[in-house]
């Protein structure tokens, strides 16, 4: 029983995951990339929007799509060769993502107190994915598993911050006040989740109590 809560919450949580980000990708698209949505106005005051904005959308919604199928433990180990490729795809989209994000944080209507956080969420991300990326290459898989689930809490800060803004909005706080504070929360508590679910897959005690994780597909099998 204590074995098998754990797979039914991470499998409702994974699905959960998988439906955000398809409603985010597809809201996105629609809004930043074909233009038949309205977008919202603080996001199109930015005053790097033209272009990065677009190149900030595709970049990071290709990641963001191919995010979860890194995390199927039933792709990583009967489609190795389709895990390295969306691998691949999720790293070149960091590759533009992320770059195009700092520079739309230095830009963003809401200042420099959500300016800073975005910043610095693009500049851990890049560096989360690249040394993922390096410990992959040089065959460090457990080192890889850590760095991309870190890498990839921080890009999930955009389902955090669409669930934690329109809360605040509904709670009655003011836009760029919420958005503020959000730009701070939504990927902290992220990367705080996954360095606390890290540290306990390394505990042996946990594990041996059946209170680990279940394997993500990242795990390192040789």
């Amino acid at each position: 029983m204590t074995r098998t809560l754990p797979r039914i919450y991470w499998a409702a949580w994974w699905g959960a995951i998988m439906l955000l980000t398809v409603q985010i990708s597809v809201e996105s698209a629609l809004r930043y990339i074909t233009g038949s949505h309205p977008a919202p106005e603080p996001i199109v005051a930015n005053a790097f929007a033209k272009p990065f904005l677009v190149l900030h959308v595709i970049g990071a919604m290709a990641a963001f799509v191919v995010g979860p199928l890194q995390f199927m433990p039933a792709i990583r180990r009967r489609l190795p060769a389709f895990h390295r490729a969306t691998g691949r795809v999720h790293v070149l989209g960091c590759a533009l993502g992320a770059p195009s994000g700092f520079i739309l944080a230095l830009g963003t209507s809401a200042g420099p107190i959500a300016g800073a956080p975005f910043a610095l969420s693009a500049l851990l991300w890049s560096v989360f994915t690249w040394r993922g990326l390096r410990a992959a290459v040089e065959g460090r898989l457990n080192e890889h598993r850590e760095w991309m689930l870190r890498g990839y809490a921080v890009l999930t800060g955009a389902i955090t911050l669409r669930l934690m803004l329109p809360a605040a909005l509904m709670s009655g706080y003011e836009f760029y006040p919420a958005y503020r504070v959000i730009s701070w929360l939504n990927w902290t508590i992220n990367l705080a989740g996954v360095e606390y679910w890290i540290r306990r897959k390394r505990d042996p005690s946990a594990a041996r109590a059946g209170l680990a994780a279940p394997d993500t597909g990242f795990a390192a099998r040789r």
